[in-house]
Parts: C-alpha cells; sequence; structure tokens
C-alpha cells in the first residue's frame, strides 16, 4: 500500500508549492459540488471498501515511519489498517491505527474512514489517547473528507467539524498526475504527499519541525 520514496524525493515532494508541480488551480469554492461536512450520509451511497487510488486502505496493511528532526531521528510512527470494520452512522467505516513516539512522547489515534460509490472518502470518526474521541451522526459531529475522488490543486475542506468548535481543514497545495500534496491544519500544521497507486509517502510538522521519512 505504501512505498518509500528516498530521502531526495521527499525532501523536494514536501518543500511547497514548488515541490512536485504546478496545474493551474482551480477558482471554484468547495469540492466537486460535495457538502463538507455532510449533515447525512446515505448508506446507500456508500460502498464496503476503501480503494481511492490515492487513499486505499487494505485490511491488515501497515506502515512504518522514522521522525526525523534537526538532531537526527527522534521518534517513530507505525500504522495499521485494522482487520475488522466498524459501523458509524450505518456506513461501513475501515479503521486505521496510528502509534507515534516523538520526542519522548507516545500517542494513539484511531481513525474512520468509509467511501462513497464516487470514490470519495470520508472520516465518519476519532478515538484518540488524548481524549478526542468522535463519530459521525453523534452528538452532532458531521463527516468530513478525506480524500476526494477527483483531488484538484487549489481545492480545501474541512475534515471534520466537532459540536465543541475543534475543527480540521486540508487544501491542496501542490498536485501532478501522479502525486498531490495537501496542507492540513488541526492543532499543528502539517504537509502530507500522497502517491497515487501507493497512498500516503510522506509527511512533515511544520510546526514543530519534523519529518516523517518511510523507513526502508
Amino acid at each position: 500500500m505504501f512505498r518509500a520514496l528516498g530521502a531526495a524525493g521527499l525532501a523536494l515532494a514536501l518543500s511547497g508549492c514548488a515541490g512536485i508541480g504546478q496545474p493551474a488551480p482551480y477558482d471554484s469554492p468547495g469540492i466537486n459540488g460535495l457538502v463538507i461536512p455532510t449533515p447525512s450520509a446515505d448508506p446507500a451511497d456508500f460502498v464496503d471498501v476503501v480503494d481511492n487510488p490515492w487513499l486505499a486502505l487494505r485490511p491488515g496493511a501497515t506502515w512504518r515511519y522514522d521522525v526525523v528532526g534537526s538532531g537526527g531521528t527522534i521518534g517513530s510512527i507505525e500504522a495499521e489498517v485494522l482487520d475488522r470494520t466498524s459501523t458509524v452512522a450505518g456506513l461501513p467505516a475501515t479503521a486505521v491505527r496510528t502509534d507515534a513516539e516523538v520526542d519522548g512522547e507516545t500517542s494513539e489515534v484511531t481513525r474512520y474512514y468509509a467511501q462513497d460509490d464516487d470514490g470519495n472518502v470520508w472520516l465518519v470518526g476519532m478515538d484518540s489517547s488524548a481524549g478526542a474521541s468522535w463519530r459521525a451522526g453523534t452528538d452532532g459531529a458531521e463527516a468530513g473528507l478525506a480524500m476526494p475522488g477527483d483531488p484538484r490543486l487549489g481545492d480545501g475542506w474541512v475534515a471534520y467539524r466537532l459540536p465543541d468548535g475543534d475543527e480540521a481543514s486540508t487544501t491542496i497545495e501542490d498536485q501532478t498526475a501522479e502525486q498531490v500534496q495537501v496542507r492540513d491544519e488541526a492543532g499543528t500544521t502539517t504537509r502530507s504527499v500522497y502517491e497515487k497507486g501507493v497512498g500516503l509517502v510522506g509527511v512533515e510538522d511544520l510546526d514543530a519541525g519534523w519529518t516523517a521519512v518511510p523507513r526502508d
């Protein structure tokens, strides 16, 4: 599911809007006519698997990163697509558990994803060791977009919005035919690169100053 980029290639891809390509951005607001976050996802519009080529989640797949800062390796990130699925708001949700240790601090987050029949992948829930836990359709929480079926440079969307005001947003800031680079705002600012047919290949925390490099 995930493939490591060379160190030079990852650094170039994460270097900003000049990194991986610059097709003309779209001027229209929103993303492909979708309502995000969506207040009521219809289970009839969703499929049982997440196979979006930019964010395919095959049960049992795992990937590992070394976290590199200015002083060398400062931690690691490991993620796994769980074999079991969960039902969230009537949708078949695929769970991805991520365990991180960075600068001596540990965290565990499980995110739940569901894909509609147009190939859009939605974030429909989250459990976090930091205490943030929610499910779409419960207590006013709504499903946000994780990856569109047709990503376009310049598009932006809400990844989630909770009744307590907690919110995350994503913007496509660079794109080629084979890679998409996004900027996420959710407490901290991160930049991630996705490769078509592969998935996530790099993450940079712009606030903390570290980069997650796929482990050989």
